[in-house]
């Protein structure tokens, strides 16, 4: 993604740039531009970069250094991580027929207290950062004659979060600071049950960006900034914020418990 803006001055006119990639665009239409701040998108599949400033950073973690976007003769760099699996995990639930549509996040798993001691890892197309285990297989454990679909659907709700849970704690390793908040958007965000599991597991604020059109707003944002205009990348407020409701404590153990079942789908 490029965009061009023309700056128009007493000694005649000149032209700024700014480009990044398509999820570049869309970071930067969503805020999250200082250093130490996450952005996440959850679609098909889900993606989670937080931002480095100035200088590039080489994790140890399992994620990607790489550049942010450019904006003239400045380079703004970050950590990116992906999840393979974040709406094709719910697609697949509903051609398996434990959902009926993505509402059913919650409708069904916010309608249980918990998962009932289910787990699932939607490593259906392998898993991503920080492990890198393309061959690794998806799996629901812990079910019982009491398993409902209520359940599954919880399971994969904290599947899903716990991926991107993971990732944030990568990010904030490899900065030595924890993230501050994470900020979302994508489809899967109008599952209130989602956002707050993910609040949970981060255990710092989600926020939620008020319009699906993140990335033509970076673009739009882009072009103000050549153009020697303010952009209003920072001025937007979340259609809602969504605080942790759990212990750091218990967070910490629900991701051990995610972790070692994960753990146990790249054995084969």
């Amino acid at each position: 993604v490029k965009a061009r803006g023309e700056r128009r001055s007493r000694g005649g006119k000149g032209a700024s740039e700014g480009e990044g990639d398509e999820r570049e665009a869309e970071r930067f239409g969503g805020g999250g531009h200082t250093a130490g701040e996450g952005k996440g998108t959850y679609g098909t599949g889900g993606f989670m970069r937080a931002g480095t400033g100035s200088r590039p950073t080489r994790s140890t973690n399992g994620l990607v250094g790489c550049p942010a976007w450019r904006l003239g003769d400045e380079l703004t760099w970050c950590l990116d991580g992906q999840v393979y699996t974040v709406g094709a995990a719910v697609s697949w639930l509903i051609d398996m027929g434990i959902m009926s549509e993505p509402a059913d996040l919650d409708h069904l798993g916010g309608g249980v207290a918990d998962a009932a001691g289910v787990t699932f890892v939607p490593a259906l197309a392998g898993l991503a950062a920080p492990y890198w285990k393309p061959h690794a297989k998806a799996a629901f454990t812990g079910m019982s004659l009491g398993t409902e679909r209520g359940h599954l659907v919880r399971a994969a709700i904290d599947g899903i979060a716990a991926q991107v849970a993971l990732l944030a704690q990568a990010a904030g390793r490899d900065l030595c600071a924890p993230l501050t908040r994470l900020r979302v958007d994508g489809g899967l965000t109008r599952s209130r049950t989602l956002l707050q599991v993910q609040a949970d597991l981060l255990q710092c604020p989600v926020e939620v960006y008020p319009s699906p059109h993140a990335t033509a707003l970076g673009v739009g944002a882009f072009a103000a900034l050549g153009a020697g205009l303010p952009a209003p990348s920072d001025a937007w407020r979340p259609s809602a914020v969504v605080e942790p409701a759990i212990s750091a404590d218990e967070a910490a153990h629900r991701l051990a418990r995610w972790r070692a079942v994960a753990d146990a789908t790249m054995d084969h």
